[in-house]
């Protein structure tokens, strides 16, 4: 019978090997395809104007490079590779910088060119009924007067953004596209913080599990937080670099009044890696406790078993000996033999049961 506490690990893999021997630039998709055709939606805004196209298709993204007010162009699913080759071909987007947003299994990073940044990103999320940590690719890409975002498949963490625009919520209406820029990567790091606060809320549910039920299961969740702390570490540590960057270097599309938000998320980021390395240090020691519960009660089963054998010994020698066959045993044809003996026995259990007792070994 399984038991319930122990969860299947998703162990997918992305094939990153069926790009071996292909020539630098050449696109292909790194990722879970879908059936479905990719979702194109398209907010344009200014201080006095909001729309929103839904069900945009590529002529109308096309037509958003030198559009006046701001656009923000979100692509969802990305498989469509002659697509993606339209659009970037069309942004004048490095094909290097083509074929790694294709690649949703690619290291987080930013890139600054002449006419665009770009920025990749990992957003998390849990996985409720299997607990897993999952990962999503999103690539954005900083123009003049536009954002393109990338995404693996579709989700509501931008939900905020787009409802600031709606009901132009401070100033991001009256900003220009580096805000948007800084807006949508703010939102996926903020998130960071829900993971880290699931994590620390799993170990201290672990905590008092090992101390009470230090089964298998309790094994199996500690590697299981353990290989997610590593993941988020792999993630965050690049992250880290890219705000660095925005924030130091002379980005002409990023203003210098939009510059120090990326300072404040660099210090989201760094809070971030330093709970990751204290949680790391946890899951170590609950380890160490796992280990040290699983001797104790296994010393303590030990210990039992010990003193029932050692109770049991002079039993067993006195049985041992009137067991013998001699003829000439003197209490063996006495009346009062049988009662005397089991008088010694009881009176022998009696005894070692106040001296083990005395000495607080049961």
């Amino acid at each position: 019978m399984k038991n319930p506490h122990i969860k299947k690990r998703n162990t997918r893999k992305k094939k990153v090997s069926q790009k071996a021997g292909l020539p630098p630039g050449s696109m292909v998709f790194i990722g879970d395809k879908h059936e479905e055709a990719p979702e194109l939606t398209i907010i344009d805004y200014d201080t006095s104007k909001f729309e929103v196209n839904t069900k945009a298709t590529l002529q109308d993204a096309l037509r958003r490079k030198e559009t006046a007010p701001i656009s923000w162009i979100n692509i969802d699913q990305l498989h469509d590779v002659e697509l993606m080759e339209k659009l970037g071909s069309h942004y004048e987007i490095h094909p290097l910088l083509m074929e790694d947003i294709l690649n949703t299994d690619l290291r987080p990073k930013v890139e600054d060119e002449d006419e665009y940044v770009m920025l990749s990103l990992k957003m998390l999320q849990y996985e409720e009924q299997t607990d897993n940590l999952t990962t999503d690719q999103v690539s954005l890409i900083l123009g003049k007067n536009y954002v393109i975002s990338f995404r693996e498949k579709p989700d509501n963490i931008f939900e905020p953004i787009i409802n600031r625009l709606s009901s132009s919520k401070g100033s991001i209406r009256s900003r220009g596209a580096d805000y948007l820029f800084y807006a949508l990567t703010d939102v996926i790091v903020d998130n960071y913080f829900t993971i880290i606060e699931n994590i620390g809320n799993q170990l201290e549910k672990l905590e008092e599990r090992i101390f009470n039920h230090p089964g298998e299961d309790a094994l199996q969740e500690i590697h299981r937080i353990k290989s997610d702390l590593l993941q988020l570490r792999k993630i965050t540590y690049p992250i880290r670099e890219s705000m660095r960057k925005l924030e130091n270097d002379d980005i002409d599309l990023i203003e210098d009044k939009t510059r120090k938000y990326f300072t404040d998320i660099y210090e989201h980021i760094v809070q971030i890696i330093e709970t990751i390395e204290s949680y790391r240090e946890v899951v170590s020691g609950l380890k160490d406790l796992y280990l040290s519960s699983i001797s104790y009660r296994m010393n303590k089963v030990m210990q039992v078993l010990t003193i029932i054998a050692t109770i049991f010994i002079p039993l067993t020698f006195l049985v041992g000996v009137y067991g013998m066959n001699f003829e000439n045993m003197p209490e063996l044809h006495w009346k009062y033999a049988y009662f005397v003996l089991w008088a010694i026995m009881i009176s022998i259990v009696v005894l070692l049961t106040w001296y083990f007792r005395k000495k607080k070994w049961i």
